[in-house]
């Protein structure tokens, strides 16, 4: 069976199917990393400064990449492989997921500066 592309956005469709997946051992500490991940790597506030190029993306993609390892530590990989697959064949879907995290993360942000 051949390999399904890697892309960030199929890693990180993956990571919250994983998550969400009913067969996940530990699956609300899985699902918490997740999120968490999530959370500090969508955040303006961050380790380095992201006003930095390069130097300020690097914390998230540490961080980013810390938390897919954990979680691929404790899932086994017949399920991680299963949804990377899934996840791969449903580009659109991922990037639709991603862009309404980011929306509503944004939003989050804007309402407690009380800009809305």
């Amino acid at each position: 069976m051949a390999r399904p592309t890697v892309t960030a956005l199929t890693e990180a469709y993956t990571l919250v199917r994983v998550a969400l997946d009913r067969r996940t051992p530990n699956r609300k500490r899985i699902l918490f990393a997740v999120a968490l991940t999530a959370a500090y790597v969508l955040s303006p506030v961050d380790l380095l400064s992201d006003l930095v190029p390069v130097v300020g993306w690097t914390d998230d993609v540490v961080i980013g990449l810390l938390g897919r390892h954990a979680v691929y530590q404790l899932v086994p990989r017949e399920i991680v492989e299963e949804h990377r697959q899934a996840a791969s064949s449903h580009l659109l879907v991922a990037g639709g997921f991603t862009f309404l995290l980011v929306v509503v993360l944004v939003g989050i942000v804007l309402v407690s500066l009380g800009v809305v």
